[in-house]
């Protein structure tokens, strides 16, 4: 019997070149040129993998004596026998020969891969002597064997062993060895795994340290088990996702502490906190609307328990708002109570309009803060000019929403998509409803995640109301670097009689965008938007659908993407003009 150790092992990790045969240019008369032949291996996926392996194939390397050569092969042989082994040929053997003419030496990897093996059994063996039930085969932990030898499979094996241990009570289950015995003679083989499991706990108390401006009874309050249940290490990772998601901290790490006799363990949580208040400022510019400039500052851990103060300063031409943004965290809801207060200036083609806003939401968070479901109740004054007519109104909003996002990025998501129902009645001056759902995602394939392929859509609706009742600030606009690219600033649906945008009492757009990058931190994209606004309450049509398309790049900051395209109408009317161009930060979606 042989007792072969296995390990993960990453063939791309021990890759000594580019694994291509090239000549070495004689730079001195002593260098030598060796040429490199693998025989013995059929495959060829599995031959060039090994071939990658070898320092003697690759152009990086020069040799001055065939003493070096042969070093250099004996090292490769190694690394190809080991990386065999890896794969389950433990009676792997490589021999290499040498022919030199010259200044070229042929190499020749002669490889004996022998039958590859089967895991006939496996078995696990605790080092340490517990009270309690533990897995015994892989099956009591509803894991899964089939026989493969992959050192990656087998590998795999005890991580997740491992990982249920700790997810069933056991928080200093660690591997302590594992190995394979072979057996030549029937070419079957025992993987054996060797883990001490610790002893079997209860959540316990949680110990705060690094904390100076939170409170650490606020930090406690985001635990997400009881004290006295069964340990369990997701439990311990949803905590600190929680904690990393209030953005009061730079490092987060909860911890088990050695279990303790009482059958308890203490969790140490250790932070080290950001700075309070931050103070920023943005730029863009688009030909519709020209250039844009943002200010803001925030607060974000006021009296300690991650209350927020934001107040935000937007400038653009067609739009200036000040707005004032309070915060309050209900970890145990999970959730947030939330105010607003804003002043809002708009001057466009559409309409002119002075809007005061006052909002109160409540918002709960389920499935890790990724479904969202608020509800709240706002108050609006606004004094509009739409069409040379003046008129104020004044209403109360009820908006109810509920959203999901699980993009693992905001200005720059690769994985996961987002969508979201809003729905509001309108009580006062206009009494209707209003509806719009939103909703956007991305693939992610080729090599290295070179290609991506991002869609967005919207659908929105006004019941109970004419649109020329809506107020001009309350209807649907389509057209922009935020919806239809390639259309001014509202343009893209219906036009009055002097060719103004006037909105519609429904909304459709769609968006698809095609991304490749061509360098490290470079993008380049083709896009195509589509868009119409109807005057009836559901989207009907018979306004055109006006399409837009362009090109763009991305350069990714580590703040998130600079973003520049341009675009042009497909169907443009006399009045679009040919070219529109943006620059923002962040992908559009």
């Amino acid at each position: 019997m042989l007792r072969v150790k296995f390990q993960r092992l990453c063939v791309a990790a021990l890759m000594g070149g580019a694994g291509l045969f090239c000549l070495v240019s004689a730079a001195h008369a002593a260098e030598l040129s060796p040429t490199v032949t693998i025989e013995g291996i059929d495959r060829n996926s599995l031959r060039s993998e090994m071939r990658e392996l070898s320092d003697l194939a690759s152009a990086e390397n020069t040799y001055n004596s065939l003493a070096a050569i042969r070093r250099a092969g004996k090292a490769d042989a190694g690394r190809i026998v080991q990386a065999l082994t890896s794969k389950g040929f433990y009676a792997a053997r490589v021999e290499p020969l040498y022919r030199r003419a010259g200044a070229e030496v042929a190499v020749t990897f002669e490889v004996f891969t022998g039958d590859r093996f089967t895991i006939s059994r496996y078995a696990i063996q605790y080092t340490d002597k517990q009270d309690v039930s533990r897995p015994r085969q892989f099956a009591d932990a509803g894991i899964k064997t089939a026989g493969n030898p992959d050192g990656k499979v087998l590998q795999g094996h005890l991580t997740s062993l491992v990982t249920w241990l700790q997810e069933n009570g056991f928080p200093a289950a660690t591997p302590t060895q594992h190995y394979v015995q072979a057996n030549f003679e029937t070419g079957n083989a025992i993987a054996i795994y060797e883990i001490s499991s610790g002893p079997k706990a209860v959540f316990g108390k949680v110990v705060v340290d690094g904390a100076e401006q939170t409170e650490p009874g606020f930090i406690e309050r985001y635990v997400t088990w009881e004290a006295g249940t069964t340990y369990r290490r997701s439990k311990t990772a949803s905590y600190r996702d929680a904690l990393v998601e209030t953005g009061l901290f730079r490092e987060v790490s909860v911890n088990p502490q050695k279990p303790l006799a009482d059958g308890t363990v203490d969790i140490l949580v250790t932070v080290s906190e950001r700075k309070r208040r931050t103070v920023g400022a943005g730029v863009s510019f688009a030909t519709d609307v020209g250039a844009g400039v943002q200010l803001f500052w925030e607060n974000r851990n006021l009296f300690g328990r991650a209350n927020r103060l934001s107040t935000r300063l937007t400038v653009t031409a067609p739009e200036q708002e000040l707005a004032v943004t309070a915060s309050r965290p209900y970890p145990s809801l999970p959730g947030s109570l939330n105010g607003t207060f804003s002043i809002r200036n708009e001057i466009s083609d559409a309409f002119e309009a002075q809007t005061i806003e006052l909002g109160s939401a409540l918002s709960r968070f389920w499935f890790d803060r990724r479904l969202e479901v608020s509800g709240g109740v706002g108050m609006n004054y606004s004094q509009i000019e739409d069409g040379g007519i003046e008129d104020t109104f004044f209403y109360f909003t009820l908006p109810a929403n509920i959203a999901w996002n699980s993009d693992n990025d905001v200005l720059n998501p690769t994985t996961g998509f987002r969508t979201a129902l809003t729905v509001t009645p309108y009580i006062g001056d206009v009494n209707f409803i209003q509806a719009k759902l939103t909703g956007a995602s991305r693939r992610v394939f080729g090599e290295d995640g070179r290609y991506t392929l991002a869609g967005r859509g919207a659908i929105g609706s006004s019941f109970g109301i004419d649109r020329d009742d809506i107020p001009a600030t309350e209807r649907f606009f389509a057209g922009g670097g935020g919806s239809v690219r390639g259309f001014a600033f509202q343009e893209a649906g219906p036009l009055d009689a002097v060719l103004d945008p006037i909105g519609g009492a429904s909304l459709v757009e769609a968006n698809i965008e095609g991304r490749v990058r061509v360098r490290e931190k470079v993008q380049v994209a083709a896009f195509v938007d589509a868009g119409t606004v109807s005057e009836s309450q559901f989207p009907d049509f018979s306004e055109e659908v006006l399409v837009g398309a362009g090109l763009g790049a991305r350069y990714l900051t580590p703040i998130g993407p600079l973003r520049v395209d341009v675009a042009t109408p497909l169907n443009g009317r006399e009045t679009d003009d040919p070219i529109q161009f943006y620059i923002a930060l962040g992908q559009p979606f």
